[in-house]
């Protein structure tokens, strides 16, 4: 199987990186394709008389980086993985825990994004894109007249939006900021700001409708000042209850 695989000197430093990028190269130059089974560690040590330990290392990383996922049992082992938004999700989210990135930052990426994909939106939106926005305001006004406004649901009408402009990685970059958005703004429900987001909503959905894209970029701008003051709001409840 491996002789697939470009022969490579494996240096003496960094073996594990080393393995790593040759075959990460397989892949790229499609020795080796989604769902294909990559070789086992044994047989990559053997290939660049390498450390167990360090092929083991390689494809570790491999994994965590999404390119490779491990299955356990008789026809387990080591395939390539499809390229997909979940690590884009966990990129983001794990920067907004664990990382300097505040809630204040990935608002400031949004306020440049956001008001060009409207307008994005307004152009390349179909007939079963408006159907879905329709469908996620309808279920957000019906929370907000039952007294429990759904926050998570109202906010995700931002990935609605990014889907309208029919681009994959738009979708999958703004469904990860808004995870982290649905994280924060997670809370007892706020009526006053449920109602002030459907109007918003409503709004966007005006505006994408009507091809309005100037109407769609200036109603998303204006929505961030609110966010700004929201997101404020919350940093100061977290601050009093510390």
């Amino acid at each position: 199987m491996l002789h697939t695989l470009q022969d490579a000197v494996i240096r003496k430093e960094r073996v594990s990186d080393q393995i790593k990028t040759v075959l990460k190269q397989a892949i790229l130059d499609g020795h080796f394709k989604p769902g294909d089974k990559f070789p086992p560690e044994l047989e990559i040590a053997a290939k660049y008389r390498v450390s167990k330990a360090s092929a083991r290392e390689a494809l570790r990383e491999m994994e965590s980086e999404g390119l490779i996922l491990k299955k356990r049992g008789a026809f387990g082992g080591s395939f390539v993985a499809a390229p997909g938004p979940e690590k884009i999700m966990d990129v983001v989210n794990n920067a907004y825990l664990f990382g300097d990135i505040t809630a204040s930052d990935l608002a400031e990426l949004r306020r440049v994004l956001e008001p060009g994909l409207a307008a994005m939106a307004a152009e390349r939106r179909t007939e079963e894109d408006l159907a879905a926005m329709a469908a996620c305001i309808d279920k957000v006004a019906r929370s907000i007249e039952n007294g429990t406004p759904d926050q998570t649901l109202a906010i995700s009408f931002h990935c609605l939006i990014a889907d309208a402009c029919h681009n994959p990685f738009i979708s999958a970059l703004i469904a990860s900021l808004v995870h982290v958005f649905q994280q924060v703004l997670a809370k007892t429900p706020d009526l006053k700001t449920a109602r002030q987001d459907l109007v918003y909503n409503r709004l966007f959905y005006a505006c994408i409708r009507d091809r309005d894209k100037q109407r769609a970029a200036e109603v998303m701008a204006d929505h961030f000042d609110t966010l700004d003051e929201i997101i404020q709001k919350e940093a100061d409840h977290k601050k009093s209850s510390a």
